[in-house]
């Protein structure tokens, strides 16, 4: 009698170790996880890069009108990798009334800077009739 209680102490105290190996183990992947997901900081704008605001808001010029002002960048699209896609283009209208939106493919675009090297100058080879002919740009509701 006195070697079956030890023995049914040790089958009760094998669940207990094993839960607490559970519990250890647990948050050591918690811990894992937690640690390799560090976000990396910058202090300052790295080479070759701009902020999105060097473009909202500049004029799109025409290369085959002379460098004409021909609309005006209001967003960016952006794929998932990062990278600008296209611009949203304000056409057409007068001060604002009757203008539509276009989005230009970013790859059908010249970026290049003002003569003093401080702001973008946005050129596309297209009219601005083209423009204002190009099918509306529908924006999804994200």
């Amino acid at each position: 009698m006195k070697m079956i209680k030890p023995a049914f102490l040790g089958t009760l105290m094998v669940p207990a170790f094993m839960f607490a190996a559970t519990a250890v183990n647990a948050n050591e992947h918690t811990e894992m996880a937690t640690t390799t997901m560090e976000a990396t900081y910058l202090t300052s704008q790295p080479e070759g890069t701009f902020h999105a605001d060097s473009l909202i808001g500049n004029d799109v010029k025409s290369t085959v009108e002379d460098d004409n002002d021909i609309g005006t960048i209001s967003d960016l699209i952006i794929n998932e990798d990062g990278q600008i896609q296209a611009v949203v283009v304000g056409v057409g209208g007068f001060l604002g009334m009757g203008e539509k939106d276009i989005a230009i493919d970013w790859d059908s675009l010249e970026l290049t800077k003002d003569h003093d090297d401080e702001e973008y100058v946005i050129r596309v080879n297209a009219s601005q009739d083209a423009l204002e002919e190009a099918e509306e740009y529908e924006r999804d509701n994200d």
